[in-house]
């Protein structure tokens, strides 16, 4: 009822203003109302084993052999919060480039782990003491989520992305949690593939709309054509110019 109240409220604030399209509520249940909805996301949870050596025997050899290669190669890990900032900070932002992707500025995630010690921290692969994979991690209660990973593009093909997904759910099981939420993906996408490889489980997303008149659903995604002129442009920005405007264009993009 209360929630129902809020949504209504919001529509009505909008509607006053006339300075919004649309509204997009993101929601996991089905909710029994006109709104025109989205089904196309869905979110990507692992229930976790209580012992990593459980973990291993679940994923199956050839998940571990492709854990096993960047290892070879001398790919380690280390976590921590500010000290390992600045290189979290040099890997995404160049993923982010790279993917024609306006970037977060530092501040924003410096500012998510001072206010929120106990609870975010971060995750850094290095190769002869190169940072070449990274991820900002939040736990709540029993489930951690990876709201951001990226790694360098030259080092994939060592699969450190491997390493560093495998390492961070050994964290979550010594740090007591049951669940790991991977995020959210488009069904069937490169993502989805990746995740599901892990064992995670869909779980439907909706995503309701109010919509000013008549108009369509929004699609404010890299797939719309309408931005790939954009997207290929961004790619080609020098990393220190994108990382100077991105901020600026981030904050009022969904």
């Amino acid at each position: 009822e209360i929630e129902q109240l809020l949504i209504d409220q919001a529509i009505n604030d909008v509607k006053k203003t006339h300075r919004s399209t649309h509204i997009e509520f993101r929601d996991t249940r089905i909710r029994l109302n006109a709104m025109p909805v989205r089904t196309d996301k869905v979110a990507m949870i692992l229930e976790l084993p209580e012992t990593t050596s459980l973990l291993k025997k679940k994923l199956g050899s050839k998940i571990r052999a492709q854990i096993k290669r960047p290892i070879r190669e001398g790919a380690y890990y280390k976590t921590g919060r500010m000290e390992r900032l600045t290189d979290f900070y040099t890997v995404f932002s160049r993923n982010m480039r790279d993917l024609g992707t306006p970037v977060y500025s530092k501040d924003f995630f410096f500012e998510i782990l001072n206010k929120f010690p106990d609870n975010a921290f971060l995750i850094v692969v290095y190769i002869q003491n190169t940072p070449v994979a990274a991820a900002f991690l939040v736990q709540f209660r029993e489930v951690m989520e990876i709201p951001w990973a990226s790694t360098v593009k030259k080092f994939n093909r060592y699969g450190v992305n491997m390493f560093m997904y495998f390492s961070v759910l050994e964290l979550a099981i010594d740090r007591g949690c049951t669940s790991f939420d991977f995020g959210r993906s488009t069904k069937d996408s490169g993502t989805y593939r990746f995740k599901k490889q892990w064992g995670a489980t869909e779980k439907q997303l909706y995503w309701y709309y109010w919509l000013r008149g008549d108009m369509d659903i929004p699609m404010l995604n890299p797939n719309n054509n309408k931005y790939r002129v954009l997207i290929n442009a961004w790619k080609k920005l020098p990393l220190q110019i994108a990382n100077t405007i991105g901020p600026h264009i981030v904050k009022h993009l969904p």
